[in-house]
């Protein structure tokens, strides 16, 4: 059984982004210094005048009885926030900050982005952060009431996706890439694999096997195009949460391979190849400063991962019967203080 187009959207987005973004800084010969970029590419909002999007919840709004039906209880009611004017604190000069996004399809506008993940690198302190967002956050979409985050590009396009970081987040992400389903099992091969450090055990349903069940126990693994994306995309026996944290250590094991490999003289050929698999407003210019900082991104520990987590939302049922996570909007801007502002 050959997996969806669906199933296959995160884990191309992480491994082209990877290489694209991630990869492309090992060319570090091509420039000897910084170039300097007055101009912050993103903002952040933590003073007190933050929007008040749908208040944290810490209670369930459904019971599952023994038999597996729903029983609903009472829900509050959820109202739209507008979009606020706030002061904004720019985030540390030269910060680039790019929003990752996976689709099945460029064709239509009407689509939802399935994977949501925020890169930010740091050229002043060699550092970066990767965030991750679980698609069924239920959020504020400015002019169209709450909905889950993956909704907002199909709503309004890029625009609104901002839009929707603002008002909930109070931070305006400039740049994104998104990237499609195609040609990701040709990435991790043309890597000749990857090495994943394995956290967790796996067992879960899969195609690999005539049995059509995987288990995958904690330690390194070498991994190829198929079993890396059945090992991100997987969360029969798990969660979102947990599918999050395996599709982050598969983006740090896509880094690592790309920077071990003779990528001097191939980053713009890597850029050019994969550049069919994306759509977004970053310029190869943009990258060329970051060029310098690759041996800093060598040591892994200068990557540090964050997620919205289990314990930053609450699992809450909508009117229509939709399964949602209703945010805790304190605890993820301080996750997101944390992870931006990178030891200033």
């Amino acid at each position: 059984m050959r997996l969806t187009k669906y199933q296959i959207i995160t884990l191309a987005v992480f491994g082209v982004i990877s290489i694209t973004v991630l990869g492309v800084l090992t060319s570090g010969i091509i420039v000897n210094a910084m170039v300097s970029n007055p101009n912050s590419s993103f903002r952040i909002s933590l003073a007190n005048y933050y929007a008040t999007p749908t208040p944290f919840q810490p209670n369930a709004y459904a019971n599952i009885l023994e038999d597996g039906t729903i029983e609903m209880l009472p829900q509050p009611i959820l109202t739209p926030t507008p979009v606020p004017t706030f002061p904004v604190a720019d985030l540390p000069k030269n910060q680039l900050n790019i929003l990752l996004l996976g689709v099945d399809d460029f064709g239509e506008n009407n689509f939802r982005t399935d994977v949501i993940m925020l890169l930010s690198i740091s050229p002043k302190h060699k550092t970066a952060s990767l965030i991750s967002f679980p698609r069924d956050l239920y959020v504020t979409i400015p002019g169209y009431y709450s909905n889950r985050i993956n909704t907002a590009w199909g709503l309004g396009g890029w625009p609104l996706l901002q839009d929707t970081f603002e008002v909930n987040f109070g931070i305006r992400p400039e740049r994104f890439m998104m990237v499609n389903f195609n040609g990701f099992v040709d990435v991790i091969e043309s890597l000749g694999g990857i090495d994943v450090e394995v956290t967790a055990e796996l067992q879960d349903s899969c195609y690999l096997t005539p049995s059509g069940w995987c288990t995958i126990t904690p330690g390194m693994m070498h991994m190829d195009g198929e079993t890396a994306l059945w090992y991100s995309r997987s969360r029969l026996t798990t969660s979102d949460f947990d599918r999050n944290r395996r599709a982050q250590e598969v983006v740090k094991a896509v880094f690592k391979k790309a920077m071990s490999m003779n990528m001097i003289f191939k980053a713009a050929e890597f850029y050019r190849y994969y550049r069919d698999y994306i759509d977004t407003n970053v310029q190869l210019m943009e990258l060329i400063p970051l060029f310098p900082m690759a041996s800093n991104l060598m040591n892994t520990d200068n990557i540090r991962h964050y997620s919205v987590s289990a314990d930053m939302v609450a699992n809450y049922i909508t009117a229509e019967g939709a399964m949602v996570l209703l945010p805790n909007f304190d605890a993820i801007r301080g996750m997101l203080a944390e992870a931006l502002y990178q030891g200033e």
